[in-house]
């Protein structure tokens, strides 16, 4: 991080382990109880944490070549890309759909659903990017879903996620497992056999985050962003969802452990033309384990909020991409 960077402000930050906290087994987080985990700071004991400026992150370290924006995600697990998507109705291939739903957002097109946005606009301009900006050069199987979750006010998820966390564990059984818990046994082994193919060398899973049908840039629960080169392994508490999944097994996420060494940004005032890209899981099948990928993120109240604040409309779309050997 450069010298140069001051926070821009000290904020709130819910659901971090305490210092000292540790665990021989992973830590279950009962997502219907209103009991805290043990180990987490109880409400208001929790130190305050400084966030950075993600943008003047992002130019202070901008150099003029080429590859820039993926040297940058590499080292960070995350980064914001300017991008004026075609797509038009972000509803249209919403998962829960809300195409029973009226007044989402500042939407200004018709509840006309008979196409799929994002799989006739969407996909082609993610997979761009992949290629071209986050993994240049590189040789890549790209599985997309025709589809993303959509959040805000008015549709299927209205709640915003307001706890630290990193939505996968760090290995490819934790891996197979969520695949299990998401979807079902043969879901798991069918991921594992892809994994395993000879020409397979590792895999990541890639989050697009942006705003949708907005007309102000954002002030309300925007994402604060943990630099992943500011994380230390040891911190990191293996940790899984009670009451959570759709087949009710327990799922495999990453918890933090606080550390005053690491480092968190924002992006103030993003826009509808820019994406938040996050690497929210990353195995390789030569890793020693040593390095830290995953983005650690939450939602949380906007430091500086003026004027007339309009509710946060969102959605994240999330992108399986096997690396493979050349």
């Amino acid at each position: 991080m450069s010298s140069a960077i001051s926070p821009v402000a000290s904020v709130d930050l819910n659901g971090l382990f305490e210092p000292g906290f540790t665990s021989d087994e992973k830590v279950v987080i009962d997502f219907m109880s209103p009991e805290p985990t043990p180990g987490v700071y109880l409400p208001g004991r929790a130190p305050a944490i400084d966030v950075y400026d993600g943008r003047e992150l992002q130019e202070s370290e901008y150099d003029g070549c080429d590859d820039f924006h993926s040297r940058f995600f590499a080292t960070h697990g995350f980064v914001m890309l300017d991008h004026d998507s075609k797509v038009e109705n972000w509803d249209s291939g919403a998962l829960p759909p809300t195409d029973g739903l009226k007044n989402v957002g500042n939407r200004h097109v018709e509840n006309n659903f008979d196409e799929n946005e994002i799989e006739t606009r969407y996909m082609a301009e993610i997979d761009h990017i992949i290629r071209d900006q986050l993994l240049p050069g590189k040789n890549l199987e790209i599985q997309q879903p025709n589809m993303l979750l959509r959040r805000g006010p008015n549709t299927a998820n209205p709640f915003f996620g307001l706890v630290v966390h990193n939505d996968f564990g760090r290995t490819a059984a934790d891996f197979e497992e969520n695949s299990v818990a998401f979807m079902s046994p043969e879901a798991g082994k069918t991921w594992r056999q892809n994994y395993e193919r000879p020409n397979v060398c590792g895999f990541m899973v890639i989050n697009f985050w942006r705003t949708v049908h907005m007309s102000q840039p954002l002030q309300h629960m925007p994402l604060a962003l943990l630099d992943a080169s500011s994380v230390v392994g040891e911190d990191m508490v293996s940790s899984g969802l009670k009451g959570f999944s759709p087949t009710g097994r327990i799922t495999n996420q990453l918890s933090l452990r606080f550390n005053p060494d690491q480092r968190w940004y924002y992006y103030p005032r993003i826009t509808t033309s820019e994406v938040i890209v996050l690497n929210l899981f990353e195995c390789h099948k030569n890793d020693d384990g040593g390095r830290v990928y995953n983005s650690f993120h939450s939602a949380f109240e906007e430091p500086f909020p003026s004027g007339d604040v309009e509710l946060r409309q969102s959605c994240e779309h999330r992108v399986n991409v096997f690396l493979l050997e050349d």
